[in-house]
């Protein structure tokens, strides 16, 4: 899971999405994809090319891609006038449910980018909570930096690509990788 936007008003949108994988070495191709020429390969600091041959790779896989969008002046939306860290916690409550909504009562290891809108333990109790709600097994839950974790990379790569699509008008990232998107119910 990784997030693109900000959580005060500098942006119109804040995007939360989540990869879901049965097993990590499905995206080793996607993995491949990622650029190696700087430290860390980001959304934000790769080129169009090499963003669209991430998620090219990403949308030959057998992956799920769940989301939460939230549009800021969308008086009508349960996110309006909700900024910080109060807007993380609620989007990730919500992108939670989507995903253990998804898994089902399988097991489940979770990685969630590192930020500090949300401390550890309480994303282990969210997690926690939200699992067992749909009967899924949580083995693990951790907060990783994209570098470390090329799960989370991906996730990078995922979540940006819809907020381009929102902020900018700029749909043909989203486009790749649109028929592994799980609709919003």
């Amino acid at each position: 899971m990784d997030e693109s936007g900000n959580l005060g008003s500098d942006s119109r949108f804040f995007v939360m999405s989540a990869v879901i994988v049965r097993r990590v070495r499905t995206l080793s191709s996607a993995f491949k994809a990622i650029p190696t020429a700087r430290d860390e390969s980001k959304f934000y600091n790769s080129t169009d090319k090499e963003i669209l041959e991430v998620l090219k790779e990403l949308s030959l896989t057998d992956v799920a891609i769940v989301s939460v969008e939230v549009d800021k002046y969308d008086y009508a939306s349960k996110y309006y006038g909700v900024s910080g860290n109060a807007l993380y916690r609620i989007v990730l409550t919500d992108l939670l449910d989507r995903v253990f909504g998804q898994v089902g009562s399988h097991d489940v290891n979770l990685f969630v980018d590192r930020s500090t809108f949300v401390s550890l333990e309480d994303l282990r109790s969210m997690a926690t909570e939200t699992s067992k709600r749909h009967g899924s097994n949580l083995k693990r839950c951790e907060k990783a930096t994209s570098h470390q974790n090329k799960c989370v990379q991906i996730a990078d790569f995922v979540a940006g690509s819809f907020y381009a699509d929102l902020q900018h008008g700029d749909g043909r990232f989203r486009e790749q990788i649109e028929e592994k998107i799980i609709p919003c119910p």
